[in-house]
């Protein structure tokens, strides 16, 4: 089927913006300033990047109630045929929950391989979601993926090694602050985030797809639940001292970093 000029349009926009966003989070990445102690530090604040992002998530709910109320005050049905709030808006929005949870984590971890990684491999890295999520529905939605489709997955694998074996050999990062292991660690970081990513969205065609929600309503609910927790969160964040594999310039080499990622995640120590 066709793509109609609107819906080209909306993919354009999403590209054009998506790489505004990676650009603009890198810049902020690299800036340093000088702090009241008199040493020059860099903007290292990957949770604090991933709340702003929920918080625009969130602001979704309040333009969905603003149109909603205006279409409202019509009387003549709008409210219940306009593409951006008809359907279920009666919904227990607890459903939504456990995605905005995968996003919260998928997102924090992209930021954090991003602070290591280049601006580039991070925009790229984060196309692997579409190998996971075709994985996925396989697995546990019983879809049937026919030929040309495993033939795109299996271009964006090829694709995806070429980033990261030019990450390995290319050395340093393209600001000079990140070594080797860092830019190989962010990688990984960032392909670790992707498959929590597409289990968000399994999750979310399993439970969340045949409620027929608003997607406005839908996105700024899953933004209030991931800028809450992830706001409460930081505040313990901030008297955690984190080590490596997300810290740098430990003069450790990528494989010890991974190991440590891994016992990270699986024994919590």
């Amino acid at each position: 089927m066709a793509w109609s000029n609107f819906q080209l349009l909306i993919a354009l926009v999403m590209v054009i913006t998506g790489s505004i966003n990676t650009i603009s989070t890198k810049w902020a990445d690299r800036i340093k300033s000088v702090g009241k102690d008199g040493v020059e530090k860099s903007f290292d604040h990957p949770f604090f990047q991933a709340s702003c992002m929920f918080l625009g998530e969130m602001s979704c709910l309040l333009a969905f109630k603003i149109l909603y109320k205006i279409y409202s005050m019509r009387a003549d049905g709008t409210e219940d045929v306009h593409e951006l709030t008809k359907g279920n808006r009666n919904f227990n929005p607890i459903i939504l929950l456990l995605p905005a949870m995968c996003d919260m984590t998928a997102t924090s971890i992209m930021y954090i391989g991003l602070n290591l990684t280049n601006a580039s491999s991070f925009q790229m890295f984060r196309g692997s979601v579409i190998v996971f999520v075709g994985l996925l529905s396989v697995a546990f939605l019983g879809r049937v993926m026919i030929k040309r489709q495993w033939t795109g997955i299996l271009f964006i694998i090829l694709g995806l090694a070429l980033v990261g074996v030019a990450d390995f050999f290319s050395g340093d990062s393209s600001d000079d602050s990140h070594s080797r292991n860092d830019v190989i660690t962010g990688d990984l970081l960032i392909i670790i985030a992707q498959i929590i990513q597409a289990i968000q969205m399994v999750v979310e065609e399993k439970f969340v797809a045949g409620q027929n929600i608003p997607s406005l309503q839908a996105v700024g609910w899953e933004g209030t639940f991931g800028f809450l927790m992830l706001g409460f969160l930081q505040i313990p964040f901030y008297y955690i001292r984190a080590g490596p594999p997300v810290t740098t310039h430990y003069g450790i080499d990528w494989k010890t970093r991974l190991m440590l990622l891994f016992k990270l995640v699986t024994v919590g120590s």
